[in-house]
């Protein structure tokens, strides 16, 4: 992938954000998710995708969430397939949010452009080319990381300038088959970039690489699993909360907030499940008496105000549970009940 001229930043001021949440109300994102992706417009000037389309995403161990028949499930699927279903998701929020979104694929897709950039709906067939295409080719992740930096640093005192960062997102099941990562990332250490890593496998050969190169660079990156990897890890610190996956998307998003990187770190303090409820349902939840004043009365505020909202789709029980689960999370909130002390 070759260095082009930097983006030019997009309109702030006089946007309608009906389509986008019409969007994200017909994916059923509660208020406060929505409140989140909305101010993403502001925060972030650009998003580069970096998709992995190498031979190996072939490989049949994906799932994707099928709907059909009044249930819906995680069923099977390749691992390109399982990237398709986010590419066309985050394509369409790019395109109602006006939100400037290159998506550059490894290796020259069959059909389509290698290089797509989203900024509304006329430009959605050209991406969907590029992703029916289909998998193909190695992973040279350096190439493309390097020329990303370069735009990034061309536009760098404009988004400081601004207040701004570029979020860029790498979706990937491997390791490059060109040179040196850290190396091709070291740039990006000192330019104002949010980087999520997508990864679309469990093979601890390359979580391992990724979790060093993490802890390697200081870079501000959030690697992500698939949907119920991230969910086990949520459940096994946090088993009251249900991780749907719009909260997965919103990560996707480049949405970076502590309260979620907490989740699947350590059990949550009484006033953090607070603040996570505050995030997900927004001003509804402004109002909710303090669990560690009257749990008793936290809890049932917020059962009823989930209640105003569908519930989400638990991977770990394949079906749709609340986003909180009342009766654990009133067990939880008891003295000795495992909430963290803070």
């Amino acid at each position: 992938m070759k260095a082009a001229a930097p983006p030019p930043p997009y309109e702030t001021s006089g946007f309608d954000e009906g389509p986008a949440r019409a969007l994200l109300s017909r994916h059923q994102w509660p208020p406060g998710l929505q409140d989140a992706c909305m101010l993403t417009r502001r925060a972030f000037a650009h998003r580069y995708w970096i998709v992995d389309n190498s031979g190996s995403m072939s490989t049949p161990d994906g799932s994707r969430l099928e709907q059909g028949a009044g249930t819906e499930r995680l069923v099977g699927c390749s691992r390109w397939v399982e990237v398709a279903d986010a590419i066309e998701f985050h394509g369409e929020l790019a395109a109602v949010l006006q939100a400037p979104t290159t998506f550059a694929f490894l290796n020259p897709p069959r059909t389509g452009a290698q290089r797509v950039v989203v900024s509304s709906a006329a430009n959605l067939p050209e991406l969907r080319a590029a992703a029916a295409s289909g998998p193909g080719g190695g992973t040279p992740l350096c190439e493309h990381v390097q020329a990303i930096a370069a735009l990034i640093a061309a536009d760098e005192a404009r988004l400081r300038a601004a207040g701004q960062m570029v979020v860029l997102v790498i979706v990937s099941d491997g390791l490059p088959t060109d040179g040196d990562l850290a190396a091709a990332m070291q740039p990006l250490t000192k330019l104002p970039v949010w980087i999520v890593v997508r990864l679309c496998c469990d093979e601890e050969r390359v979580i391992k690489f990724w979790a060093e190169l993490d802890s390697q660079l200081e870079l501000d990156m959030d690697v992500l699993d698939d949907l119920k990897s991230e969910a086990e890890e949520c459940s096994s610190l946090n088993q009251w909360f249900t991780y749907g996956v719009q909260l997965h998307r919103l990560r996707e998003w480049g949405v970076h907030e502590k309260i979620l990187d907490l989740l699947d770190e350590r059990a949550l303090s009484s006033a953090e499940v607070r603040d996570l409820f505050a995030f997900v349902f927004g001003q509804g939840a402004a109002s909710l008496p303090h669990p560690e004043i009257d749990a008793s009365a936290f809890v049932h505020a917020l059962d009823a105000l989930q209640s105003k909202y569908p519930e989400p789709f638990n991977a770990l029980r394949g079906r749709r549970t609340p986003w909180l689960n009342v009766k654990l999370l009133k067990r939880y909130l008891k003295p000795g009940g495992g909430c963290a002390i803070m």
